[in-house]
């Protein structure tokens, strides 16, 4: 009873001021519309409807209530509650969430030419096709292969996998559905309008375009292919959704109703925002959006659990942290960072350990390239940047997957992330470390850069099997040693030692901490594993002079991936700032270990056929002496598979001439480019 108690705290963290109450009440109530409709009629409220897929839960109204913190305690909610039929009830706060975009101060460039599509901006899509070693007069490089640094998204194509069939509805401030390079992927059925409570998901046109943001994100995913437009989606034959919320008030049910929408149907969600970066807040999903995100990951997409893919944030440059978003750091969504074009960490990238995957988007520079996609008033962008780009890029390569096996689970996805995200793209960045189970991982780029072939390749239908269920496990705090004082430059050291938990390969380990502090941003905590697995959960955070401590916020890091819990655990937390009269008490911390009590197919076996393989470069690539070489670590020797057998073969590392004959073939204009410096046409009227 204690630890659910314990973490029943996750609606407490929901938001920092509670000043800003909306006229709507949010209530769980059992017996089904008919009751709930009598219910508002009893207490004079108007009946607003269902929240989103929500079973049980409604959203009432009421006009004339005062927006104060007094309305918390009004006489409304307090007899709402107090009603048997009702389970639970509360007002709404309107709560600021931010698009995940990086202002520019130009909003077009000068493009590139198409190589193997007729779209205008196909030339430009470097993070599609680069170093493919293509031209006029050099189809190959000397030595017949290149390794690749770009997405592997090209392969996937040429194997037939364009996101044919799969529904991917973009979370955002609208969806410019009648752009002529959207028009033909675009599903009324995977779209609403939540801020103007009609079916049409259309956005607001004002004189600064700022509600161009969804369309944006949008044209990533789906732009048509070939039609001499703007540029191609990743998965340019998917089904493209929009759902408007972010251009009005945004609540907790709202949120909840746009991450439940039609949960049956729609398999991908993309959310390019969150709480505000600015290296101060600490904010994440409150009752009903928790509750949205784990019903659509558990049963949403027919049983098999909706992909929720989530921007990893941009307050970098205010030495944010997304541990401190209680979104990106859910183990119901995947959470997507960023590089730049010359493989480096964006100026605006931020650190945690909950961070799967990376892709490629905008970085600092005139020389740095951002991304394509569409634009309001049918125009097309090259400036599209940020995580903004990097979630939506990633959600297109998901539905890749999909498309190539329907049966993916959600915690399937993310072992297929873990296991085939590359980290060769990205070595040069600083903070690799292996795990204990001999994972590569990083605070800014998760597992690596995201290999959409390597997905594709390791999902297929013939050889992939699921994970087996997720096992939890719980451990509470050690009674005798908390609470514990801590004062300026100090550290504590909490050791926890887990000895019955059946996981044996884990997925998530959540930490909740409960503390009370004078500046919040002087914290600095570090989870340290039993295979010695170093984690930063919480860095400094300069601009953080909230009081406010950590009110049992959860903590979630995938750092550990493959480990074994059993062992002891040390949790470190220390006074990292430069103040003398810091002071503040730890009083709880409790774990939750996610998992599995067998270890995936992929870790343990050679399942892959290698008659499967399409390059032979990689088929004597694997008859080398190179895999028995690379094996380190302790993990590595047990289970090879992951870091050296298939290692090429997921990566589709070398490139070869019948892969390239596709390419050849599939560019009508190839022998028509134009290697002077004219201009190209006008591509944004």
């Amino acid at each position: 009873m204690i630890v659910r108690i314990l973490w029943l705290y996750l609606v407490l963290y929901n938001v920092e001021s509670l000043d800003n109450y909306v006229n709507e009440w949010a209530a769980e109530i059992k017996g089904g519309e008919k009751v709930a409709r009598e219910v508002a009629e009893l207490f004079d409220f108007e009946f607003i409807g269902q929240i989103g897929g929500l079973e049980d839960h409604y959203l009432f109204s009421k006009q004339g209530e005062h927006r104060s913190r007094r309305a918390a305690e009004h006489e409304h909610t307090k007899r709402l509650a107090d009603d048997p039929r009702v389970k639970w009830a509360e007002q709404q706060v309107a709560i600021s969430r931010v698009k995940r975009s990086i202002i520019s101060k130009r909003d077009s460039d000068k493009a590139y030419r198409n190589v193997y599509y007729n779209d205008k901006l196909f030339g430009d899509e470097w993070y599609l096709k680069r170093d493919l070693g293509v031209s006029n007069d050099n189809i190959l490089a000397e030595s017949g292969k290149t390794v690749k640094e770009d997405l592997g998204v090209i392969p996937c194509w040429a194997k037939g996998f364009t996101g044919k069939n799969v529904r991917v509805a973009i979370l955002d401030d609208g969806l410019e559905h009648n752009h002529t390079d959207l028009i033909k992927n675009y599903d009324p059925l995977a779209s609403t309008d939540l801020n103007g409570n009609d079916p049409d998901p259309f956005p607001r046109y004002d004189p600064t375009d700022e509600n161009r943001h969804g369309t944006r994100c949008a044209g990533e995913v789906a732009m048509e292919a070939d039609n001499k437009i703007c540029g191609t989606g990743v998965a340019y034959d998917a089904k493209i959704g929009g759902i408007r919320m972010l251009d009005g008030t945004v609540t907790d049910g709202l949120e909840a109703a746009a991450l439940s929408f039609k949960n049956q149907y729609v398999d991908i969600f993309s959310s390019s925002w969150g709480p505000k970066d600015n290296g101060k807040t600490m904010e994440g999903p409150s009752r009903l959006t928790s509750k949205a995100l784990e019903e659509g990951a558990k049963y949403g997409r027919r049983g098999l659990g909706v992909i929720y893919v989530w921007a990893s944030g941009n307050g970098g440059a205010y030495g944010d942290s997304c541990s401190c978003d209680g979104y990106t750091s859910s183990i119901y969504t995947l959470s997507v960072s960023s590089a730049t074009q010359s493989r480096t960490t964006p100026w605006y990238s931020e650190k945690c350990p909950s961070t799967m995957t990376t892709a490629y988007s905008s970085g600092s520079g005139p020389d740095q390239a951002m991304v394509i996609s569409t634009d309001l008033h049918n125009k097309c962008t090259n400036r599209h940047t940020g995580t903004s780009a990097a979630a939506p890029m990633a959600a297109g390569i998901f539905a890749l997957v999909l498309q190539a096996n329907p049966t993916i689970t959600w915690r399937d996805l993310q072992h297929l992330v873990a296991f085939t995200s590359r980290k060769e793209p990205l070595q040069e960045n600083e903070g690799w470390k292996k795990n204990g189970a001999g994972f590569w991982v990083n605070s800014r780029f998760g597992f690596g850069l995201l290999n959409a072939v390597g997905l594709v390749n390791a999902a297929d239908k013939s050889t992939w099997e699921n994970v087996s269920p997720q096992e939890i496990c719980e451990k509470l705090s050690n009674r005798h040693q908390l609470p514990q004082i801590l004062t300026s430059g100090d550290e504590l050291k909490i050791k926890f030692k887990v000895e019955t938990c059946k996981i044996r390969f884990l997925e998530h380990v959540v930490i909740m901490v409960n503390m009370s502090y004078t500046r919040r941003g002087d914290l600095h905590i570090i989870l340290k594993s039993p295979t010695q697995t170093d984690t930063t959960l919480l860095p400094k955070r300069p601009a953080d002079n909230s009081s406010d401590g950590l009110k049992y916020w959860p903590f979630m890091s995938v750092h550990s991936w493959g480990e074994n819990p059993n062992g002891e655990w040390t949790l470190i937390v220390r006074d990292s700032g430069e103040r003398k009269n810091n002071y503040g008490r730890l009083t709880d911390v409790s774990f939750k270990f996610y998992g599995t009590v067998h270890y995936p197919k992929y870790y343990t076996d050679h399942y892959l056929n290698l008659e499967k393989v399409d390059h032979e470069t990689t088929q004597s690539s694997m008859n080398s002496q190179k895999f028995s070489a690379n094996l380190e670590s302790p993990a590595e020797r047990q289970h090879p598979s992951k870091y050296s057998v298939w290692e090429d073969f997921l990566n589709n590392k070398y490139f070869d001439e019948k892969l390239f004959q596709w390419f050849r073939q599939k560019s009508k204009y190839i022998n028509d480019i134009d290697h002077s410096d004219s201009k190209t046409d006008n591509l944004y009227d």
